[in-house]
């Protein structure tokens, strides 16, 4: 139980250590800058993580994870509760706008649209229970089709910066009444 506290509490400064070097702005983040900012070595490091991609995607899921991506499931056809989910979301992305930024970046995206689609694909697993889909290949081209078509108008969103074309709400109601 010692063990699990501490390669926790352990995985935590990894992440935090992660999270400053992309808040501070480092474009290039590296084991080696993770384990001085955290103060380990990078033989610890690689106990926990078998490299930077390992924690980038371990970090993505749990990101993502608080999206509420998953209460798709249960308001896809409501145009209104889609339109809150997608508020929350991009709410979520401006409060963790660098993040989300390095995490769309063009080194990143590729990791980032995995483990949007591994979600999306949870999601439409519950559809296909609910007969919503006439086959399971053609629910897989829906995931892959939605969750492209998402990735986009997030990176949008960011690439936006503070010159953003409308309010969060009015982007929301739009993806929600094209989603």
């Amino acid at each position: 139980m010692v063990n699990d506290i501490r390669s926790r509490t352990t995985k935590k400064m990894i992440r935090s250590a992660f999270h400053s070097l992309v808040e501070d702005g480092c474009r290039e983040v590296t084991v080696r800058a993770i384990c001085a900012a955290a103060g380990i070595s990078r033989a610890t490091f690689y106990a926990h993580y078998s490299d930077l991609y390992d924690l980038i995607a371990e970090d993505e899921r749990e990101a993502l994870s608080q999206l509420g991506l998953e209460d798709f499931e249960h308001n896809y056809r409501d145009t209104q509760a889609r339109a809150e989910i997608f508020l929350r979301i991009l709410t979520h992305l401006d409060e963790n706008e660098k993040m989300y930024s390095y995490y769309l970046s063009v080194h990143e995206k590729y990791f980032f649209s995995l483990v949007l689609r591994d979600i999306m694909t949870s999601v439409s697993e519950e559809l296909i229970r609910r007969g919503l889909f006439s086959s399971p290949e053609k629910a897989r081209l829906s995931v892959l089709y939605h969750a492209s078509g998402l990735l986009q108008t997030l990176c949008q969103w960011l690439e936006y910066g503070k010159t953003k074309p409308c309010s969060r709400e009015e982007y929301a109601r739009m993806l929600s009444e094209i989603a």
